[in-house]
């Protein structure tokens, strides 16, 4: 039995198989089949025909994982939406207040007191948008934007894009800031669109905001920041 087999996988390595598509076809183990195949010198075209078949059996592997890996994070993605979902007003409350604490302006001269928020992401500024209006009750006509953009972005391109990103109409923004570019630099990061500052000239809104908030450290051991 041993000897039909050797003879097996000597066969089909002399027409190019590999040693696993050997071992495979014939059910015995690689290191049998390496073993009773190792003198055999092959030609360059049936090697070229091997290292062919390991380069498609590897993209085969890659196209498989990655699959898999696709098919995880739709079945996580739809679990959160599960586990999170409906977002009540509560929920969206102590979100508001979690990214104003983390991203907003907090100043305690009377005179600069204003509600703002400054980011390069659209979804997080849509979050605190729906915090004001929602929460905050505040008419979305209060609300003013001004753009932070380099000398090398479009200020027209940019505030088209952040008045679709935010639902926030033209007239709505202030006269943008413009910062020198500094493209050469390996560390720096940047939107395309820049960084765009949600702006709510309101001391009482911006008092409650600060309010809530120390509240909330309060509540939790926490010092106020």
């Amino acid at each position: 039995m041993k000897l039909e087999e050797k003879n097996k996988c000597r066969q089909l390595r002399c027409e190019g198989l590999s040693i696993k598509q050997i071992a495979v076809m014939v059910g015995v183990s690689k290191s049998s089949v390496s073993g009773w195949v190792r003198d055999i010198e092959l030609s360059e075209d049936v090697l070229a025909n091997i290292e062919n078949q390991r380069r498609l059996g590897r993209e085969r592997s890659r196209k498989t994982r990655l699959s898999n890996i696709a098919k995880r994070n739709v079945a996580l993605s739809i679990k959160c939406r599960e586990e999170i979902l409906p977002f009540s007003k509560r929920d969206l409350w102590i979100a508001g207040l979690m990214l104003y604490a983390g991203e907003g302006r907090k100043n305690s001269a009377v005179s600069s007191q204003r509600v703002e928020m400054v980011n390069s992401d659209p979804a997080i500024l849509r979050v605190f948008l729906n915090f004001l209006m929602q929460v905050c009750s505040v008419p979305s006509e209060k609300v003013t934007v001004r753009l932070f953009l380099y000398e090398d972005i479009d200020p027209t391109e940019a505030h088209e894009f952040w008045s679709k990103e935010l639902n926030v109409p033209m007239p709505q923004f202030r006269r943008p800031f413009i910062k020198q570019s500094c493209s050469d630099s390996p560390y720096r990061r940047r939107s395309d669109y820049g960084t765009a500052h949600v702006e709510l000239y309101d001391v009482k809104i911006y008092r409650k905001i600060m309010g809530w908030l120390q509240a909330a450290y309060e509540s939790n051991g926490l010092e106020s920041l």
